[in-house]
């Protein structure tokens, strides 16, 4: 997937929290996430939902 420039999303094994950082705004998932695929969809889940598109998501689409 392509993150837009500055855009992270890193998860923490110790707290299994997600910290996201989109478009300037810093967010804490505090979860528990127990792995870090389920934390780090959780936090792609929100840069989607606050309009990040990547084009990984919108390629099963185009080939529709």
């Amino acid at each position: 997937m392509d993150y837009e420039d500055g855009m992270t999303v890193f998860y923490d094994p110790v707290s299994k929290t997600v910290i996201v950082v989109f478009r300037g705004k810093t967010t804490i998932l505090k979860g528990p996430y127990e792995s870090a695929r389920s934390g780090v969809a959780a936090g792609e889940d929100l840069c989607v939902k606050l309009g990040w598109r990547s084009n990984d998501r919108d390629t099963p689409k185009q080939l529709m």
